[in-house]
């Protein structure tokens, strides 16, 4: 019997071709977008699955003190571990890791020596490998990180400086930011750290080499640079626990509240809640939350949601294109299941008949569908920047069970309706031939056929909005011109003096204007507190930079009060600020209009800590974007960089940023001329200098590449899905003008011109699609505005977009209808009607 189920399905197939051609690929393109989105949506949420004890580490995040205090941030001060080891014995272990930023390493080779840049480059204590599980290769694992100046490496990168040696007891010298060279001995070797880790790293050195460092700022909680981890206890009550450490801050922090901002704890806090957060490991990267932390890459569980549903409604346009294609042809397997029926044919054979046709042709969908998903993956894994294998997972016995159960569950899902309802025909109605004119089903058709263009069009309009968002932001207005300016990164490794450099970039004829910074935009996040002398005693955060007065020119800032600053002809501008206007207004000296009767410049404002050292207001400029414009532009003291009065003066990241002039350059070739020649004046003061430069507009425009790939893979499964829609309405359309071609062959030689066939053709298509477009409107409105809460600077949502996308969606599916209408209505009405 089951012998005699696959001759006839073959047989159907192929008496069939066209109908089952466009089940085959509209099946085939639904599962090949699933599985592709089913490889994305399981690689995000599972990273940091493969630690041992994965279950049981817990990463401590606290509030962003520096900041928003009601956002959870994962870097915290050194000495929280120091106190979850000694108030909470319910950690088994705690470790610290902490980011050193961008290193100069040398690795010595006779008389050679090679210099590297490595940017993956951190400290951690000696314990880390007791919690973490990373793959060891050589090296003693439980004593690699115990000492100081110890260092491990991992794989790529102990090939890179040693090449086929043994890299265990060789050494690697780090330059620090004083220009001196640090010996570190290699102890252990470790594989490349997965691609699916939160955090990445190339080079691990022992957290004890910078054991004066950790004397003497160890105690401050404000040192937020480090990521803690905490290892709990089998049959650990994670609540209790929670509840438990939050008596930590209060204990611990006062030292920090008093001897820096002479403020006690509750004066610090006031208002706020220091609150510790045990994040299990597991949920670190595809949380989203914090979405932003400095050891390595943090997933959007927003995408994962966007793009599994998209998956599912794919696949659910696909499994309707079949039902819709098998209920339409129904009338042509009309006689056969009368015939059958007649001979004795149970309903349940029938319906067994039809569902293994339905799971065969799941079947072959499938199989080409992981042929195609092959296919294309390189390219998918380009635009998402993912590194997606199908080959890992064809190896995996439960993936091939889970792909069986998939064919199975999704053959008798799609081919249920058309299951019952083909064997639900009466045998008296179907061999009288009755069954036409009392065609059941259409009303189903209808309805599944403006789902599929519901969820098409609204797909449509979300990807036209996500594309108009990205145009709005790389036009937006930030308050300078981001364009042409070209930063070269790492000054701080050229030492505090760098004006030589300065003098000789100025000499350039390329540059327009040469200045120096220890932040650029978009990610100038330092801050610190302060206040206003002679107001309100109310302290404030705000963010700060360092910088130089040339630099403020080169970004041409609107000062709308005051002046910059003018060292050359008064030294004293060292110890002055400049604001700008939110910064003003969070102080409480007024807005832009109350300047004239009460001018912000000359008063006076004061660091919230340390000595209190006043500052005077020399300048206030117009707001513009020194962050991503996700954010609305927050208050900004601009600090001269020769400051001596400020914590971090002489230290931290710098840079030096030139406007090209716009005559110097007429190609990218011109442009490579010039970095190229800067390469060379570095190199001249300081050879194993770490030449890095970017552009500032591409460093706004890369705050967008997340959401940028998400409107390439956007736009592909939107195209995908309006191909499975037209493949659907093609072959309903097809089968309608077999239904009707009688009906306009009469029609023609009653004198009906061609174009009035082909309206009345598609006119019945045109209402359908038109209906969908009023339900998918509402929809993607929902969605798009939803979407755009994201954006402190969002686009319109402007009615043409919906109008252009529902137009463009129309025109698709009439053409796609008025093939089988011109088709039809060019037949011969002699043909159509020489059997009446």
């Amino acid at each position: 019997m089951i012998k005699n189920y696959f001759k006839i399905a073959w047989r159907n197939a192929l008496r069939q071709k066209q109908f089952s051609i466009l089940n085959i690929i509209g099946l085939s393109i639904g599962i090949c977008t699933c599985f592709i989105i089913g490889l994305y949506v399981h690689s995000e949420l599972t990273y940091d699955t493969f630690h041992e004890k994965g279950d049981r580490i817990y990463r401590i995040n606290q509030p962003d003190i520096w900041g928003d205090w009601g956002e959870q941030v994962s870097s915290t001060g050194p000495n929280v571990a120091v106190a979850l080891r000694e108030d909470a014995p319910e950690f088994e272990e705690v470790t610290r890791l902490l980011n050193r930023g961008s290193q100069v390493l040398r690795v010595l080779d006779g008389t050679e020596s090679n210099v590297y840049n490595e940017d993956f480059y951190y400290a951690a204590e000696d314990n880390f490998f007791d919690v973490f599980s990373f793959p060891w290769i050589k090296g003693n694992k439980a004593t690699a990180l115990s000492e100081p100046m110890s260092m491990i490496l991992s794989e790529e990168k102990a090939k890179t400086y040693f090449g086929d040696q043994n890299p265990i007891g060789k050494t690697v010298e780090v330059k620090d930011w004083e220009g001196h060279w640090q010996t570190y001995t290699v102890k252990g070797i470790i594989e490349n750290v997965p691609y699916k880790s939160h955090f990445q790293f190339d080079v691990l050195v022992s957290l004890s080499s910078f054991s004066e460092q950790m004397k003497r700022d160890g105690w401050k909680w404000i040192w937020t640079a480090f990521g803690t981890y905490g290892l709990v206890k089998e049959g650990t009550d994670i609540t209790a626990l929670t509840n438990k450490i939050q008596a930590i801050p209060p204990k611990w922090a006062p030292p920090t509240t008093e001897r820096i901002f002479n403020q006690t704890f509750e004066e610090f806090t006031k208002g706020y809640s220091w609150k510790l957060e045990l994040q299990p490991l597991r949920e670190v990267y595809r949380s989203g939350a914090p979405n932003f932390h400095t050891f390595g890459p943090t997933g959007n569980p927003m995408y994962v949601k966007i793009f599994g549903a998209i998956g599912i409604l794919v696949l659910v346009l696909s499994s309707i294109n079949f039902m819709n294609l098998s209920t339409a042809r129904s009338s042509k397997r009309a006689k056969e299941i009368g015939v059958r029926k007649v001979l004795g044919s149970q309903k349940t054979a029938l319906i067994k008949q039809f569902i293994l046709e339905s799971t065969l042709f799941v079947f072959l969908g499938t199989l080409i569908a992981l042929l195609l998903v092959q296919l294309f993956l390189g390219v998918f894994n380009t635009v998402a920047n993912t590194k997606l294998e199908l080959s890992s997972y064809l190896g995996n016995p439960l993936f091939l069970v889970i792909i069986g159960v998939f064919i199975l569950v999704l053959g008798i899902v799609s081919g249920s309706y058309p299951a019952f309802y083909l064997s639900a025909f009466r045998p008296a109605e179907t061999l009288k031939s009755k069954i036409s004119s009392k065609f059941k089903g259409k009303g189903i058709r209808n309805a599944l056929v403006i789902f599929q263009f519901t969820i098409s069009i609204a797909l449509v309009i979300c990807t036209f909005f996500v594309q108009k968002q990205l145009k709005y932001a790389s036009s937006l207005d930030i308050g300078f011109d981001r364009d042409h300016i070209l930063q070269i990164h790492n000054i701080e490794q050229l030492g505090f003096d760098t004006e030589s450099l300065k003098t000789k970039l100025q000499s350039n004829p390329a540059f327009d204007k040469v200045g120096k910074s220890f932040g650029l935009p978009p990610d100038i996040w330092s801050g610190d507190r302060y206040k206003n002398i002679g107001g309100n005693s109310d302290v404030v955060q705000l963010r700060n930079v360092r910088t130089e007065e040339d630099y403020l020119d080169l970004l041409g800032v609107e000062f709308i009060a005051g002046r910059n600053f003018d060292i050359s002809a008064r030294p004293n501008d060292k110890y002055k600020v400049v604001l700008n206007e939110e910064a003003v207004k969070a102080l409480g000296w007024g807005t832009r209009d109350a300047y004239e009767n009460e001018s912000p410049v000359g008063k006076i404002l004061a660091l919230a800590s340390g000595n209190e050292d006043e500052f005077e207001v020399i300048g206030v400029v117009k707001n513009f974007n020194f962050n991503s414009i996700r954010q609305e532009i927050g208050p900004l003291v601009i600090i001269h960089h020769q400051n001596d009065k400020v914590w971090d003066y002489g230290a931290g990241l710098s840079y030096y940023s030139m406007r090209l002039h716009s005559e110097s350059f007429k190609n990218s070739a011109d442009v490579q001329e010039i970095i190229t020649s800067v390469q060379e004046e570095i190199a001249q003061i300081d050879p194993s200098f770490p030449f890095e430069y970017s552009f500032m507009d591409q460093d706004f425009e890369n705050t967008f590449v997340a959401e940028q790939q998400m409107g390439l893979v956007l736009n592909i499964f939107t195209v995908m899905a309006l191909i499975i829609a037209c493949l659907g309405l093609f072959g309903l359309s097809a089968f309608t003008a077999e239904q009707r071609v009688k009906e306009l062959g009469i029609r023609k030689v009653l004198g009906a011109k061609m174009s009035e066939l082909v309206i009345l053709f598609t006119s019945e298509f045109a209402k359908l699609i038109m209906i969908s477009i009023l339900i998918a409107i509402p929809i993607a409105y929902f969605l798009v505005d939803d979407w755009l809460t994201n954006f402190a600077y969002r686009t319109s949502i402007d009615l043409w977009v919906f109008v252009l996308a529902a137009f463009i969606a129309l025109i698709i599916s009439i053409l796609t209808v008025s093939f089988q209408a011109l088709k039809s209505a060019l037949v011969n009405p002699i043909e159509s009607l020489r059997t009446e």
